[in-house]
Formats: C-alpha cells, sequence, structure tokens
C-alpha cells in the first residue's frame, strides 16, 4: 500500500511528539535526539522541518501546498483548526483506500522472511510455500507485510513468531498462537482461560463459519465494530480517519518490525525449542514454573543462543519502550520536542520512578511510583525470565469498588487502561501479559484473599487499593496470603495507604514492595471551563486549581454509558440507564483511572529498559544464552516464602485478627467462592469442589446472556481527535499489503453469521465460552469424572436441597476477556464490571453438601458464612416436609428479620464419612470469628496432627444443618482450605 506524502503527514500529526527510532545506531542503549512535535495548540510547522537535523529521516518539503495549508493554520481558529486536521486525515485514509492493492517498497532493505507454520509434529512447511519466501528475498525491495510470517488458518491469517505480533486486533488482548515450546507448561495452556482461541467459529449446524471483517486486522478500526448500528457512510469515513491516524503513528513514532531471518536460511524450518516438558519432568528442587533452566539447556539455534538475533531483538525493543514512553509525555504535556533540556530534566523527575534504599516520602518530587532498589531488581529479573521463556507474566489486583472502577466503564479502570498500552508491549517482547482486577465493591479483600490461587489466580505483581474499607491486620491479611499462594511470590504493590503492612513484611521477610506516589505529579491544573479546553484532553478536569470545581462535578468527572446502540441487540430486554451507577464523590473518574495506569506503566516500562540494558551488556561481554543469575528467580523467591511459613502467626497482625486459627497465616490456602470476579470462571467457584448426589445432581448457575462475545468498543472510550493516542503507539505494526477488499457493512452479513459474530465478539474471533464441564481443561474434567465415580454407600450422602442464589453468570474472571454480567434483567448492559455476590444456600431439609478437597496436606477447612438469609428463602426446597423430598413450589419470603434458630437447630461436620461435630447454635457461633465488616468465618475442620504429618490426601469434608426444616438456613459464599 502506498505510504500519503511525507509532507501530508508531517503537516497533519494528530499525535504527540516525533521519536524516530530509525537511526539508533545498533547499539539499543540511548534514545535517539528526539525532533520537535507538530504543536497541538499552535500546529506550528515542527522545527524539525524548518532546520537541519541530521538525526530526522526525511527531507524538508518544498510543495506550495505546505505552504499554503501552514499559511491558513497560522491564522484560524483553534476549533477550525482541528476540523481541518481531521479532515485532512481522514483524506490521507482515503488515499491508503484508494490504493489499497498498489505495492509499494517502504523498506530499503532485502528482507529475509518465510512463511512458518508450527505443526504438532515441528514438521517443515511445504516446498511451495519456501519457494515463496524465496522469491520474495530475492527482490531488492519488499512490501513491509513480509517482515512477518504469515499463513492461513480457516480463513484466518494468523502471524507466527516469538517476537512477532501475536494474532491480533488494533484494541484489546491477543489471541495467542505462539510456536510450539513457547511458554513453560505450568502456566495456563489453553482451554477456558479467554486469552487463547478455544475453537473455531461455527454456525448452528457445526459448519465453520467465513467471517464478515478480518478479524486479525489490526488497521480496522474498534469503532466500526459491525455490532453497532452506524450508516454505511459514517463507518466508510471512522475506518478512513483511522487509516489516516494509523499511518501518521507509524511515521511520527515508528512500529515493530522486528524479523527473523532463520526460517529462510533453513529452508522453512522452525528455530529449536526447549523440550519445557523434559525439563518438568526432571525438576526435583526449586519452583518449576519459572522454568530455571541451565545454558547447555537451550537447544543450538533456540533464538535465546543466538547473538544477532537477541541484539536485533534488543535494538527493536528499546526504540518500542521509548515511543511508548514519549507517547505518554506527550499526552500529558510533557512532549519531549516543546521542552528545554531543563525542561526535559525535570520532566523526567516529575514523570519518573523513585528507586532508592530507603524510602523518606513518596510525594510528587519522587515521581510517579516509587520502589525499594531490590525491589526494583526483583521486577527486572522477573521479566527477564518472563522474557527468557517466553512465559506468561500474571499483573493482578485486589480491592475495593474505587479501584475496580465503579462509576466508569469496566474497560476505563486503572488495570485495563494499564493493559491496554502494555499488554501489545509484551506480546511484541515475547511474553503473555494477562492482567486480572479483581476488586469487589462494598467489601475489601480478606474474603477472597483466603483462597489464595484459586480465586486470585497466579500473580507476579499483586496490586493492594482497599484503604477505604481495610485497616490494620486486615491488610497483613492480604499481604501474607498473596506470598504464600501460589507458585510464584509477588511484587506487592500500593495505590495508596498500605506503604505501611508492606514495609512490615519488607522488614521481617523481605517481601518486594512499591506504590504510586501521591499527589499532582507536577501536571498542568484546570483554571476555568475556558482554559481547561487549551489542556490535553487527558489533563482535562483532572487537577483543579483551588477554587474551581470542576474536577468534582459528574459531568466533567465521568463519561461512562451504559448503552450504545447495537445491531445484535435490537432492544434490551431491559431499559437501560440513561444515566450510570455508582458515580460516587469518593469513586475516582476515568482520567484519574487513566493516569494510575500510566503511572503503573511507566514503572514498568523503566523495568524493561533496564532489564534490556542488563541483557545487552551480559550478552556482548558473556556471550548467550543470558546466564541463570540474571533472570532465575527460585532460590530468592522461596527465602521470602519460607520465612513467611516458619514464623510464629500468632504473633502476628493476621494472628490476632485470625485467633481461632491462626496457623492459617502461614499456610498457602486454596479454596473457591460463588462470587465474581475470579480466577477461571466457574472453575474458582464452590460448585466445582462439589460432590454430586447419587442422581447427579450438583447446585447450577443458569441463565441465558442477552449477547456474547467481547465487549464492542462504546464511543466514550475512543481518544478525542487531535490527542495522543498511547494504545495505538504501542501497537504500532507496518502497513499491511491487500489483496482484497474488505467490507465495513453489515448489510452482506447472512444471518448465521450475524448470529455467530455477536457470540464472538466483532472483530476478534471469540470462541464461545460455556460454563459446562465439556468446555473444561483436561485436568478439571478427570477431577469431576473421579467425583461422580466416588463410593456413595455410607451414610454421607450429598442432598439435593442446596442451590444457587445470586451472582453473575457468564466468564467472569476480571481480564478485558471477561463475558459477564448480561443477564436479561440487566439495566446496565455494556458496563463490562466483574463484580457480583452468589451464594451455596441450605437449609436442614437440603441434606448434606460434600466437597471433595484435592491433596489436603494441613488439615484446615474454613468457610465464610451467611446466617442472616430470611426463613424460608431456599427455593430448592419449597413445598419440602422431608429431607430430600417434597413438592417445589414458586413462592418467596424477602427482606424478612433473621429469627432465631429454632430449638432442635444443629451444625454438623463429617470428615471422610464420620461425623467430627455436631454443634448448637451457640456452639457453632464458637468456631467464627468476625474480622471486618460483613465477614463471618468459621473453622469447620482444624486437625493439627495432619498438618504435623504433612502428607497430601484427597479428602470429602460434609456440612449439613439438621433440626428446624426450611427455618434453618444457611448461606455459603467461600471456602477455604489447605
Amino acid at each position: 500500500t502506498m505510504d500519503p506524502p511525507v509532507e501530508d503527514l508531517e503537516l497533519t500529526s494528530l499525535i504527540g511528539s516525533s521519536p524516530d527510532h530509525q537511526d539508533l545506531g545498533g547499539n539499543g542503549l540511548e534514545p535517539p535526539s528526539i525532533p520537535s512535535r507538530l504543536s497541538r495548540t499552535s500546529y506550528r510547522v515542527p522545527r524539525s522541518l524548518s532546520r537541519n537535523n541530521n538525526n530526522h529521516h526525511h527531507g524538508a518539503p518544498s510543495s506550495s501546498k505546505f505552504a499554503m495549508v501552514q499559511k491558513y493554520m497560522d491564522k484560524t481558529t483553534l476549533s477550525n483548526k482541528v476540523m481541518v486536521l481531521a479532515m485532512l486525515a481522514m483524506i490521507v485514509g482515503m488515499l491508503v483506500i484508494v490504493t489499497s492493492d498498489v505495492e509499494t517498497s517502504i523498506e530499503q532493505e532485502a528482507v529475509e522472511t518465510v512463511v512458518v507454520v508450527h505443526h504438532d509434529n515441528d514438521s517443515d512447511v511445504s516446498a511451495s510455500a519456501a519457494a515463496a519466501a524465496a522469491d520474495s528475498s530475492s527482490s531488492s525491495s519488499t512490501s513491509i507485510e513480509s517482515t512477518f510470517s504469515t499463513t492461513e488458518f480457516n480463513g484466518f491469517s494468523k502471524i507466527i513468531g516469538f517476537h512477532e505480533p501475536s494474532f491480533e486486533n488494533i484494541y484489546g488482548a491477543n489471541y495467542y498462537f505462539k510456536p510450539k515450546g513457547a511458554g513453560y507448561p505450568l502456566a495456563p495452556t489453553g482451554g477456558v482461560h479467554p486469552i487463547y482461541m478455544i475453537d473455531n467459529p461455527k454456525d448452528e449446524n457445526g459448519n465453520e463459519l467465513t467471517p464478515p471483517v478480518d478479524y486479525d486486522d489490526y488497521e480496522i478500526s474498534p469503532y466500526t465494530d459491525v455490532r453497532l448500528k452506524m450508516t454505511p457512510e459514517e463507518r466508510e469515513k471512522e475506518q478512513s480517519y483511522w487509516y489516516g491516524k494509523l499511518q501518521l503513528i507509524r511515521n511520527e513514532y515508528g512500529y515493530w518490525k522486528f524479523k527473523d531471518s532463520y526460517p529462510f536460511k533453513n529452508k522453512g524450518k522452525s528455530r529449536p525449542v526447549v523440550d519445557w516438558a523434559a525439563i518438568a519432568a526432571k525438576t526435583t528442587s526449586g519452583n518449576p514454573l519459572h522454568g530455571e533452566i541451565s545454558k547447555e539447556d537451550f537447544p543450538k539455534e533456540s533464538w535465546q543462543t543466538d547473538t544477532d538475533y537477541i541484539t536485533n531483538f534488543i535494538t527493536e525493543a528499546k526504540a518500542l519502550l521509548h515511543r511508548v514512553r514519549e507517547g505518554i509525555y506527550a499526552e500529558y504535556g510533557w512532549a519531549t520536542s516543546s521542552l528545554t533540556s531543563e525542561q526535559i530534566d525535570q520532566r523526567n523527575v516529575f514523570l519518573g520512578v523513585h528507586i532508592a534504599s530507603e524510602m523518606d516520602g513518596i510525594g510528587p518530587d519522587k515521581g510517579v511510583a516509587w520502589i525499594y532498589k531490590d525491589s526494583f531488581d526483583a521486577l527486572v529479573k522477573k521479566l527477564l525470565n518472563a522474557m527468557m521463556t517466553n512465559d506468561h507474566f500474571f499483573v493482578t489486583l485486589g480491592g475495593h469498588s474505587a479501584a475496580a472502577g465503579h462509576g466508569n466503564n469496566f474497560f476505563q479502570s486503572y488495570m485495563m487502561q494499564f493493559h491496554d498500552v502494555m499488554e501489545p508491549v509484551f506480546d511484541r517482547l515475547g511474553m503473555v501479559l494477562v492482567t486480572a482486577n479483581l476488586a469487589q465493591g462494598g467489601m475489601g479483600t480478606l474474603q477472597a484473599v483466603l483462597a489464595g490461587v484459586d480465586v486470585y489466580g497466579e500473580k507476579d505483581f499483586m496490586v493492594w487499593d482497599s484503604s477505604m474499607t481495610e485497616k490494620g491486620p486486615l491488610q497483613d491479611v492480604f499481604g501474607r496470603m498473596m506470598l504464600l499462594s501460589g507458585h510464584r511470590v509477588p511484587i506487592l504493590f500500593d495505590i495508596g495507604g498500605g506503604k505501611g503492612f508492606m514495609d512490615a513484611l519488607r522488614k521481617e521477610v523481605g517481601a518486594h514492595v512499591g506504590g504510586i506516589t501521591s499527589g499532582n505529579p507536577h501536571l498542568k491544573e484546570t483554571e476555568s471551563l475556558e482554559q481547561a479546553a487549551t489542556l490535553p484532553h487527558a489533563l482535562q478536569h483532572l487537577f483543579c486549581k483551588g477554587g474551581v470545581p470542576t474536577c468534582g462535578q459528574t459531568q466533567f468527572k465521568y463519561n461512562a454509558s451504559c448503552w450504545t446502540d447495537r445491531v445484535d441487540v435490537e432492544t434490551p430486554p431491559t431499559a437501560q440507564n440513561k444515566g450510570y451507577g455508582g458515580q460516587a464523590k469518593w469513586h475516582p473518574g476515568n482520567r484519574s483511572h487513566q493516569l494510575i495506569g500510566r503511572r503503573m506503566t511507566l514503572l514498568f516500562l523503566r523495568a524493561l529498559d533496564e532489564a534490556m540494558n542488563i541483557w545487552l551488556k551480559a550478552t556482548v561481554s558473556e556471550g548467550s544464552p543470558l546466564d541463570g543469575k540474571y533472570w532465575h528467580l527460585a532460590e530468592e523467591e522461596n527465602k521470602i516464602r519460607d520465612a513467611l511459613k516458619s514464623g510464629n502467626a500468632t504473633a502476628t497482625p493476621c494472628g490476632e485478627l485470625m485467633k481461632l486459627t491462626p496457623r492459617v497465616c502461614n499456610t498457602p490456602m486454596r479454596g473457591g467462592t460463588e462470587w465474581t470476579p475470579r480466577y477461571r470462571g466457574d472453575e474458582s467457584s464452590i460448585r466445582q469442589l462439589l460432590k454430586p448426589s447419587p442422581s447427579g445432581y450438583i447446585p447450577s448457575k443458569v441463565g441465558e446472556q442477552v449477547y456474547g462475545g467481547r465487549e464492542a468498543r462504546i464511543p466514550q472510550l475512543r481518544i478525542p481527535i487531535g490527542e495522543v493516542d498511547v494504545a495505538m503507539i504501542a501497537r504500532s505494526l507496518p502497513q499491511r499489503n491487500r489483496s482484497r477488499k474488505r467490507s465495513l457493512s453489515t448489510s452482506g452479513i447472512s444471518a448465521g453469521a450475524a448470529s455467530a459474530e455477536a457470540k464472538r465478539g466483532g472483530h476478534h474471533w471469540y470462541s464461545r465460552i460455556s460454563s459446562t464441564s465439556s468446555m473444561l481443561r483436561n485436568e478439571t474434567n478427570h477431577r469431576i469424572l473421579g467425583r461422580r465415580l466416588a463410593d456413595d454407600s455410607g451414610a454421607i450422602v450429598p442432598g439435593e436441597g442446596w442451590e444457587v442464589q445470586g451472582g453473575n453468570i457468564g466468564y467472569c474472571d476480571g481480564t478485558s476477556n471477561s463475558v459477564c454480567a448480561r443477564d436479561k434483567s440487566s439495566i446496565c448492559l455494556m458496563t463490562g464490571h466483574n463484580d457480583g455476590r452468589g451464594t451455596l444456600d441450605g437449609d436442614a431439609l437440603s441434606g448434606w453438601v460434600v466437597f471433595n478437597l484435592k491433596d489436603v496436606t494441613q488439615g484446615l477447612f474454613l468457610a465464610r458464612m451467611e446466617s442472616w438469609f430470611p426463613m424460608e428463602s431456599n427455593k430448592r426446597t419449597e413445598g419440602w416436609t422431608a429431607i430430600n423430598n417434597g413438592k417445589r413450589t414458586r413462592h418467596r419470603h424477602l427482606k424478612a428479620p433473621p429469627p432465631p434458630k429454632p430449638a432442635d437447630y444443629r451444625v454438623e461436620v463429617a470428615v471422610n464419612g464420620v461425623i467430627t461435630k455436631s454443634l448448637n447454635e451457640t456452639e457453632f457461633n464458637d468456631l467464627c470469628v468476625e474480622p471486618g465488616y460483613n465477614l463471618i468465618i468459621c473453622t469447620l475442620w482444624d486437625d493439627e496432627e495432619r498438618a504435623v504429618k504433612n502428607e497430601k490426601e484427597d479428602v470429602e469434608l460434609a456440612f449439613r444443618m439438621a433440626g428446624g426444616g426450611r427455618k434453618a438456613i444457611m448461606g455459603i459464599t467461600h471456602v477455604y482450605y489447605a
């Protein structure tokens, strides 16, 4: 495709600064000099075009058209200038469309590439593919599209490579198709996890569908999503503007263009990869998830052993990090091109990361984030580890409603803002970023954190933001549980109010900690409505000068929406909220969330940059692959975890809070919950731990979602015309060589395809996610089958009177791929939020609820219980007069105050078929603690002798109420065991 003229691109730039990464000199160590950008407020000619600049790769334009437009831009008003620029960008886009079949040389060098497909048998590609690659490489000038190895799978073009872009659209998480051997096998390996493709899109008859749009096309605007109700003219206009914007970003900032010549030099053969399965089989010590192998374990010619590959990769990686950082600077009014040398130094402090051996304050003069030196080094090592093994990197949040993003759409929350920018960066660097916002409104973190890895999942970087709902010992519980659970020991990161407990854990066990700084990091303030309109969009009404009220006013603070017109849902079943709930004064607005996300992003960019410096220096001095001393983690992380396990739990704040079972505080816990969000969706529910009744009954959460697929982008999320789009800068890729036209209209889509489109979700190849066992991973299926084949001949038989009430339907894992809470009763279908509360309810007629607990070593079982439900509110036992028997009706009793339990009420607990406890109400209450608001946690099993043995055993633990009939009701929301 033809590039628009250089002078047009320079003149009509709608983005910020103009870092040029083309002249890095091959060392990748220092960023290049940055020519001045086209000023957002004055729209003057960039100084790089009016003076000599040896670092800039374009000559000064001389056309009369350039001069005429510039003369006009100097005289016209700001609003007209923006309009003219937008029109010019759309003209650029139209030129791209018109010339979409014209192949033009973009790079002035031969490109060595080949179509490479990694089959399960690791066979070579066909001779025709190799011949095509040879023909391509023989040309002295090649389309940039050939920089990437591509092939067709069922009509979908997939990009293959360790450090080449994954199968993706311009927005949202990628759907990964990395080569065989990429990523350690104990990381999520497909199945129900939503960042992976599960199956091909099919119609109702099981036939594969041809997608109505290019799902892998990063050049399609998400705001032309076929599900959005738009006219063809509106789509074409939007897409034209989008093309122009992409071209401007490529020209001003550059794009990712790393390539590997190995397949070309080896007749299309794939690079050798590490046999991780063999490595895992021989691992007997350390932390196997980190894939810590010696230099000798990397096969010859694997990418980790290729010095040329690594140095080229690091050069391109540093250019990527540099342009994303420059985009953020420009977004917040600190564009390098508009600053003096002195101002650049100031900016680098104000928007930098404060790294110190000890912290003496975390105000705005300390940068956007703080972290201890040894903790920063640990973050760098974690990133190097993930890059060396092409592994996942988990960034997870636990917190309250403000952290969840209430008052805003889910994708406006700071975790999703972080992910939107950093996910493509991690992808280009060979990693899989999994970002999960697991915050819950109205609560803190304790109810979830006690379930450890089964609710929070794996985590490399654990964010805490719950200061409004958790103080003192509650914070300590969070830190200990997160350091203890899972394979990985995370860095703890504070958003505010948690530095004290993190510092205490640092002193006690050597935990690695950091956080964001407080206050305004020297960004321009809003002084009036008129002045706000002259600020970059990201700064408008973010920080207000004394007496200016707009920063707290809803119309300036929020821009969330519950609904936008769609073609796949003509009329929502329930009228949608014309406003938006949760916009309380204590909840931050979308700009505040974005700034927190950018603070985290700048920290990671700094750490990745340091990782590249270390890697390059070691490569030059020591060769390849990188020595384990730079990226092995197990020894250091085991020291932290061992210190926690061996400590005196009773003497800790956690131990004082959990006084009935203080050993919980130095035990890695597991569990399940009916609340969302939760790791792995329904796999982390209580229901997945239950043993079926003799008839096969297990309580289920059923319901139909109004529509499926990843959420379409609502118009409120689009970056305004004329503003810096950092996520697009991060995703910047070469212009595509198009051999066929794309339809942006929905008129030619068949009914079946339109239906599948709604289920898949817009521009993504979305696999329909189900909560049924058929969609679970193999190991989960085996576990379910094992329970159903268990011996039910004993007295402890699962009852059929338990049910799940409340909670969300869908896949609610807190990631950008969640498909959650779109039931027919929703008044805000497109909110995207995941937090919901379900309860496993039963009464004295429900019978036993039996939990199958795998690999128990510590003899612990606790549960968060809700005993305040109204009498006879368990719908499952309506009409019953005896246990597991009776006729069901639909009568409900709501909002009745919970009366005292009946006189004959008892609670019974059984372990492996033997009743171990039979308690009246007072005796049962003595087993419970109330560590915080709306938290009653009861210890149902505490076998310290089993803990001394420390031997793995599968255990059946059963619970029931006896006596009181339907008046004796209990709800269980979380269970915890070890």
